[in-house]
């Protein structure tokens, strides 16, 4: 969400200059941060990653991008997946992905650990992309399944947050999220069953709003927060970098990401933590 020098959203937490030079949040933000999370879905920190950082990693992921399109047929003008154009994208493990900012912002862990655990591990790797010339939006949905079918009837605690890095500005043209928060992540863990409601007939009758964003700013939110991707009506793809952290003991005892040693042994303490449950000594994979 676009606010004027004056004005925060209310989905926003506002970073001081000083916070950003040290790396580091102060207590009252964080607090505020998780409680936003717990209450709304979802919070947004507006402009943390250099542009300059930013950059790269849109032009490495426009080339991956290029090619997977290849790869699979896909033209933009007679659309794909259902003419949403919306594309997902494992990621290498691999610079300048893999950088430290990226896999373990001080300020996302500082909000994660509160949330999950200072035992969370980190365990998607992945990009999401609206490409261009899309005509319907996806299905509305949530990230997680319903842990127990249908025989839970209370609302559980949250084990997955999703952290998105916009690498370029979201605006109304390119395909933003929408997001319908402020209780949807909130119901009866028998609703994140997709046999339970029609979410998408729902929605229409819910508040929702596009989470417009600059480049570089931190999304995290609730995995069950209800969202979709709406068409990207722009000449230029929009994509961010999307990772899960997941609390560990609702962790898979193996997880998918490939990390080859000599990468891995060049982590710090806290990256090698959130990982260490990955594939530790595999080959980075193929994004396509």
């Amino acid at each position: 969400m676009h606010t004027t020098d004056n004005q925060i959203g209310w989905d926003e937490v506002r970073v001081s200059a000083e916070e950003l030079a040290s790396g580091k949040l102060k207590p009252e933000t964080i607090k505020l941060a998780v409680q936003l999370i717990q209450v709304n879905g979802y919070v947004l920190i507006e402009e943390v990653l250099p542009r300059t950082q930013v950059d790269q990693l849109n032009r490495r992921i426009g080339d991956y991008l290029e090619g997977f399109m290849a790869k699979h047929q896909f033209s933009l003008e007679e659309g794909f997946h259902n003419g949403t154009n919306h594309i997902g994208m494992y990621l290498p493990f691999e610079k300048p992905f893999c950088d430290e900012s990226i896999i373990a912002h001080p300020f996302v862990t500082d909000i994660v650990e509160q949330i999950l655990g200072d035992d969370c591990l980190l365990t998607y790797f992945a990009s999401n992309t609206s490409m261009p010339k899309g005509t319907t939006s996806q299905h509305v949905h949530a990230d997680m399944g319903a842990r127990f079918g249908d025989r839970c009837n209370a609302n559980l605690p949250i084990t997955h947050l999703v952290v998105n890095y916009p690498l370029v500005d979201v605006t109304e043209e390119n395909g933003p999220m929408e997001v319908w928060p402020g209780g949807t992540h909130l119901h009866p863990d028998r609703y994140y069953n997709t046999k339970t409601v029609d979410k998408s007939v729902l929605a229409e009758h819910m508040l929702s709003f596009k989470a417009l964003m600059p480049a570089g700013s931190i999304m995290i939110r609730d995995d069950r927060m209800w969202h979709r991707g709406t068409p990207n009506r722009s000449d230029q793809p929009r994509p961010n970098i999307a990772l899960i952290y997941t609390s560990a003991p609702n962790a898979p005892q193996q997880g998918g990401i490939q990390i080859p040693q000599e990468t891995y042994d060049g982590l710090s303490d806290k990256a090698k933590s959130l990982l260490r449950k990955e594939k530790i000594g595999f080959p980075v994979i193929e994004p396509y």
